[in-house]
């Protein structure tokens, strides 16, 4: 029987039967943990598990995350995911929740903070992108990778930390998430990108030349906005409950730490993070018509 493909994606090497071409092969010695993903039964319910919240429901160092008219996914002790794919699935929407909810709970589950963020790399240090969604992170990370910046990831910036509680953002997935109209303004042609979900017209971008397999030291996170009409553009820097609330606010799938049982771990790796990274609030101009300066302005402050 042939050896089954191994992929690098975050602090992980991915040993797996679940097709994802889009990630990168792991290199022959690469030495991060193995996660073994495999097609398999999953069971509806754990037992000693109470009840489910968003699709969600653990026990013990298992949880279940079921997504109706998709899969469930059994993740256990952060070394292994099992899929169980629903009648007639989208292959693509299988693969969008195993490598966004499903690995949320598998880094939580091995001690590493996820953001919901992008980063990119400037003078040897990560500057993650975080806000609701629409605020437009994924666009900006694009545009800053066509002006020739490395994209660290995209959607999902995962933190391990060293022994002084310093962050350490590593590598995600080598594509950027992207509406038909921004992909467009930054002069890609939608019908030529795959399709990010079922039904949506939202796109994946490749990252050109994204090859890195070790982790960068986050030095800043920047919140975006969107400025009021006819307001100015402002970056503002956050400190105290401000910067905290950012950091517990923008970690991915916070909805689930209860149910998981970390939400006093997260807080106090959210506190010794901010001890080493600086957090920004930026308020932009909206609209393609102004996304150049905007964004060439904050190019800049990433390197003062």
């Amino acid at each position: 029987m042939p050896a089954l493909p191994r992929y690098a994606c975050f602090d992980f090497t991915f040993d797996t039967d679940v097709p994802l071409g889009e990630l990168r092969e792991a290199a022959a010695d690469d030495v991060r943990p193995i996660v073994r993903i495999r097609h398999g039964n999953v069971p509806a319910g754990l037992e000693g598990a109470g009840a489910a919240e968003y699709g969600v429901s653990a026990a013990g160092s298992r949880a279940l995350l079921d997504v109706p008219e998709t899969a469930r996914y059994l993740v256990e002790s952060g070394e292994r995911i099992t899929v169980a794919t629903c009648p007639d699935a989208s292959p693509r929407n299988v693969r969008l929740f195993l490598l966004g909810s499903a690995l949320g709970i598998l880094a939580y589950q091995r001690g590493l903070l996820p953001l919901h963020a992008n980063a990119v790399v400037v003078d040897g240090g990560a500057h993650a992108f975080s806000g609701p969604s629409g605020a437009g992170k994924s666009t900006l990370a694009a545009h800053f990778a066509k002006a020739g910046l490395e994209v660290l990831c995209d959607d999902v910036c995962t933190l391990s930390f060293d022994a002084s509680g310093a962050a350490l953002a590593w590598p995600g997935l080598p594509r950027v998430k992207l509406w038909a109209d921004a992909a467009s303004a930054l002069g890609h042609d939608p019908a030529a990108l795959e399709q990010a979900i079922e039904g949506q017209a939202k796109y994946h971008v490749p990252i050109a030349g994204a090859r890195r397999d070790t982790a960068v030291p986050l030095r800043r996170l920047y919140l975006l906005a969107r400025a009021g009409e006819g307001e100015a553009g402002t970056i503002t820097r956050l400190t105290g409950a401000a910067a905290m609330a950012a950091v517990l606010e923008n970690s991915y799938r916070h909805e689930y730490l209860d149910v998981l049982g970390v939400r006093a771990w997260h807080f106090a790796r959210a506190a010794a993070m901010l001890r080493h990274v600086e957090v920004w609030q930026v308020r932009r101009p909206w609209g393609f018509g102004v996304f150049e300066e905007a964004a060439s302005r904050l190019a800049a402050h990433l390197r003062s």
